[in-house]
Formats: structure tokens, C-alpha cells, sequence
């Protein structure tokens, strides 16, 4: 694989740039100090990317170096999915929640928060309006894909200053790695604040679940639900990348495994000390439920992977996904 995934580098330089590389280097450095380590995993995870669609990161949390190849062709990877997707969504209809602010018109009750889209002069006074009644803003390109884009607002004591480099943040933006008509305009979302319950894994940065619905036969089903626990610690805000994942059984909600990321796995939260398995999500069947009938508006997008988290207000959607990843299969236990 070492050698082949070099030589697969090499030859594919538009594809594979020596930048590359270097930032995956410069990202893991301070985590596993031995560079020439970092490297060869590097080249091995090309090799795995090329023959199974494997990303990156997909490459160490499934254990693929150890793992033969009627193991590896056995995983749902990054890339391998979307001939699955395709499958199972029309592709006329993905704009229904690749368009964010379309998503969030159709699902609006679910989302138990307010929004708003921007993009033109004429949005002046709904923003100051909008604002004005919400202490924390959430900024979404309304194509937005991979989370390119995301981040809270920094909102100036000048208004005008504010909303003129938003307008010029979405006349900026491009497209991304899934590619979409572009729409420049931004979606702003009023801030999620997560329960108390959910915070107590992390109250410096919010824990999320990804629950896949898939329609078949009339009948929503939920494969595998997952929990995202971000791991900031409060002085530096870390994000997804810098996450541990975990499996919930779909018909209790109660926490099925350990906490695992790319380096290893966790009994307890790393930031809090509060323990994974066997936690209990809150209002289970008020979150299925709602998927289902969220599922349900949308019967020509077949499987979709929803991002959610639970409020003061009860469980909210962030967002729906029409390609969303399905790394979590790696926690089921042996057998399950």
C-alpha cells in the first residue's frame, strides 16, 4: 500500500498537490509527533481512497491498515456512497435541503429557532431587525456543503459595517466540493443553545447527533443514530474535526459504545470526565417522531442524514443532508 499510494501521489499532481501533504502534517504533527510516521500513513490512506473511496480521516478510524480487502469493500466509505445516493435520491429534487433556507422554509417548525436570508441591499432593515432580537447568530452560505463557509457573527457596534461585509462575504463565495449551482446569499440562524443535558458532555461546545432516515416501502427507518461530542475545552473552540463519535441504539436512544475518533476510543468525555455508554438521549420518541414526519415531506429524497440536537425548546434540526457520510457503521459491536 506504502509503495502504491506513493506512486499513485506522484503521478497525480493536479489531483494530489504536495500540499496536501503538508497539511495533513501540519494538522496531526502536535497529535502524533513522528513525521515520517504521519507520512507513510498519509500515502496508505491515498492507496485506500483510490481502491475503496475511503477519505482521510475514514482511512484510520475503520482500521483499514490492519483490515483485508473483503473487509474493506464491506464499508459504505466517503466517496463510495454517493453511487448509493443516487440511488436513493432524485437528483431534480436535492435542492430541497441542499438550499438551506429551502429546507428551512419546509421544515421551519423543526428547527425551533429563527431565520433569515441575506443577499441583497434590500435585507438592511430585516437584518438590524434580525439582529436586534437575537444575541447570538449562526452564518450559513445557503449552498453551503462540508460546513465551507460556517461561522458565528461578529456582530460590530457600526450595523452598516456588519451587514456590508456580509453582502461581500456572499457575493465571494465559490463553489465547493460537491458541486452545486452556487447561490450568493447567506443563510443567518438565530444561535442554538443546547439543554442541560446535552451539555454535560461539553457546555463549551455543543454536541450534536446525525440520525439517517431511509424510506422504503412506505416505512421510515433509522440507520444507525450517531452522537458527535466536540471536544473545545473553552479556550480554543476546536470544532468536528476535533470530535469523538458514538453509537445509539435506535430504539431506546440509550448510548451502545464507547466514544471513538481517529486516535483511539473513550469510556468518559475527555473535557468533562462524564461518561458515554449507556447514556440516555432525552424525549427519544419525541426525536423520532419528528424525523419521521420531517422524513416524510420530502418522498423523493429517500435517505437522508439529519443533524440535530437537543434544546430548552426539545430537539431541533440543524440541518438535513442528501449525501451524508456513514462512518458511524464502524461502532456497531461485533455481531451487531
Amino acid at each position: 500500500m506504502l509503495r502504491l499510494g506513493r506512486r499513485i501521489v506522484e503521478d497525480n499532481p493536479l489531483r494530489y498537490p504536495a500540499a496536501m501533504l503538508d497539511d495533513f502534517l501540519q494538522e496531526y504533527l502536535g497529535v502524533v509527533p513522528d513525521e515520517q510516521w504521519l507520512t507513510d500513513l498519509f500515502y496508505r490512506a491515498i492507496y485506500c481512497r483510490q481502491v475503496y473511496g475511503t477519505s482521510l480521516v475514514e482511512y484510520a478510524m475503520y482500521g483499514f491498515e490492519n483490515r483485508p480487502h473483503t473487509e474493506r469493500t464491506e464499508y459504505v466509505t466517503w466517496f463510495s456512497r454517493y453511487v448509493y445516493m443516487a440511488f436513493l435520491n432524485k437528483e431534480r429534487d436535492l435542492h430541497l435541503l441542499d438550499n438551506k433556507y429551502e429546507a428551512y422554509t419546509a421544515l421551519k417548525p423543526f428547527y425551533r429557532r429563527e431565520a433569515m436570508l441575506l443577499g441583497e441591499e434590500a435585507d438592511y432593515d430585516a437584518f438590524c431587525d434580525f439582529v436586534s432580537r437575537h444575541g447570538s447568530v449562526f452564518v450559513k452560505p445557503v449552498n453551503m456543503d462540508l460546513a465551507e463557509g460556517v461561522h458565528w457573527l461578529v456582530i460590530e457596534p457600526d450595523l452598516r459595517a456588519t451587514f456590508d461585509a456580509l453582502l461581500e462575504e456572499a457575493r465571494s463565495l465559490r463553489g465547493y466540493e460537491v458541486t452545486r449551482a452556487i447561490e450568493h446569499k447567506l443563510i443567518l440562524e438565530e444561535g442554538i443553545v443546547q439543554s442541560p443535558v446535552m451539555a454535560r458532555f461539553n457546555p463549551y461546545e455543543m454536541s450534536l447527533l446525525r440520525v439517517t432516515t431511509i424510506l422504503a416501502d412506505g416505512k421510515v427507518n433509522f440507520f444507525y443514530p450517531c452522537i458527535r461530542m466536540m471536544c473545545g475545552d473553552g479556550e480554543t473552540r476546536k470544532g468536528e474535526d476535533y470530535s469523538i463519535e458514538a453509537l445509539i441504539d435506535a430504539g431506546t436512544g440509550v448510548i451502545l459504545t464507547d466514544g471513538i475518533d481517529s486516535f483511539g476510543t473513550y469510556g468518559c468525555h475527555p473535557v468533562t470526565g462524564v461518561g458515554i455508554r449507556g447514556f440516555r438521549m432525552p424525549q427519544w420518541r419525541e426525536l423520532l417522531s419528528m424525523l419521521e414526519e420531517a422524513a416524510r415531506k420530502f418522498p423523493t429524497l429517500r435517505c437522508i442524514g439529519w443533524d440535530v440536537t437537543h434544546t430548552a425548546r426539545g430537539w431541533c434540526i440543524i440541518e438535513g443532508n442528501t449525501s451524508g457520510e456513514f462512518n458511524m457503521s464502524r461502532c456497531v459491536p461485533a455481531g451487531g
